[in-house]
C-alpha cells in the first residue's frame, strides 16, 4: 500500500487541479451530465432503471463531489433537502449559474473537504457520489467521516473506479490495455495529474474498511454500457468496458 501524504496535501492538490480543469471539463462532459442528472459511471446508467438509492423525499441528503450539481438539483426537485459539497470553488460557481433558474428547490452548496465534513454527526439519511468525493479523496479518512455524519440505518452510495481498470490503465499513453500494468495488492492512490491523486482500493479492502466503521453491504452493481450508451471521455473506449467492469457501485448502510 502506498504511503499516505497529509489530508491538506491531498485536498489543496486536488482543489488546484480541479479548479483548472473546471470550465473546460464542463464544457466537453456537461451537457451529457445535465441531460443525464440521476446516472451513474462513465456510461450514465439511468438510476431509475437500477434504483440504487434509497427514496429521498423529504430526507436529508448529501452529495460529495457535486461538480456543476445536475444530480443535487435533481433530487431537490423530487423532495430532497440536499446539500451540494466539493472541494473546487470553480466547479460550486458551474452548480451556481445552473441553479439561478429553480430558486425553491436547489440544493445548499458547500465548499469542502471530504477528509474533515463540516457537519455533526448523524445529519444525513443519504449520502453518494458518483465520481466524486469517494473518488478523489482518500477513501480511509472519507469512509469514517461519512459513518460520523449518516444517521443509524443511513445509506452510502457511490460510483468509482473498478480496480481493473486502475490495474490496466496504461500511464504512458493514457489508455487502457488488455493486460495488467499494476498489481492488484495494495491499490490505493494514483497520480492522475501533477498535482492530483485519486484513488481506489480492491473490494476486499473496500468490505474491510466499511465494517470497521460500522457499515454494511448491501450491493455492489457491475454493468457493461448498453448497446445505446454514450460517453464524453474518448480515453475509456467501449469495447473495454463491454469486457470488464470500469467503474463499481456499491450501496452500504449503516448499522441501526
Amino acid at each position: 500500500m502506498s504511503a499516505r501524504p497529509p489530508s491538506g496535501d491531498i485536498a489543496r492538490g486536488n482543489r488546484r487541479t480541479w479548479d483548472t480543469w473546471s470550465d473546460g471539463y464542463q464544457q466537453k462532459h456537461g451537457e451529457l451530465l445535465r441531460s443525464a442528472a440521476e446516472a451513474w459511471g462513465l456510461w450514465r446508467r439511468p438510476e431509475d432503471e437500477l434504483r440504487v438509492l434509497d427514496p429521498v423525499a423529504g430526507r436529508d441528503v448529501l452529495e460529495l463531489g457535486c461538480g456543476a450539481a445536475h444530480w443535487a438539483r435533481s433530487l431537490a426537485r423530487r423532495g430532497a433537502r440536499v446539500v451540494a459539497l466539493d472541494i473546487s470553488l470553480a466547479q460550486l460557481r458551474h452548480a451556481g449559474r445552473h441553479g439561478r433558474g429553480d430558486p425553491v428547490r436547489r440544493p445548499a452548496l458547500v465548499q469542502a473537504d471530504a477528509h474533515g465534513l463540516p457537519f455533526a454527526a448523524a445529519s444525513f439519511d443519504v449520502a453518494f457520489s458518483d465520481y466524486g468525493g469517494m473518488s478523489w479523496a482518500d477513501p480511509y479518512r472519507t469512509v469514517p467521516e461519512l459513518a460520523r455524519v449518516l444517521r443509524p440505518g443511513g445509506q452510502l452510495a457511490f460510483c468509482t473506479n473498478s480496480p481493473l481498470f486502475a490495474m490496466c490503465w496504461d500511464h504512458e499513453s493514457r489508455t487502457l490495455t488488455g493486460q495488467l500494468r499494476q498489481a492488484y495488492f495494495g491499490l490505493h492512490m494514483r497520480r492522475v495529474a501533477p498535482d492530483a491523486v485519486d484513488f481506489v482500493l480492491g473490494y476486499g479492502e473496500w468490505v474491510r474498511l466499511f465494517g470497521v466503521h460500522g457499515l454494511v453491504v448491501e450491493r455492489l452493481v457491475e454493468e457493461p454500457p448498453a448497446a445505446d450508451a454514450r460517453t464524453t471521455f474518448g480515453d475509456r473506449p467501449a469495447e473495454w468496458t463491454s469486457r470488464w467492469p470500469i467503474d463499481v457501485i456499491w450501496s452500504v448502510r449503516k448499522r441501526s
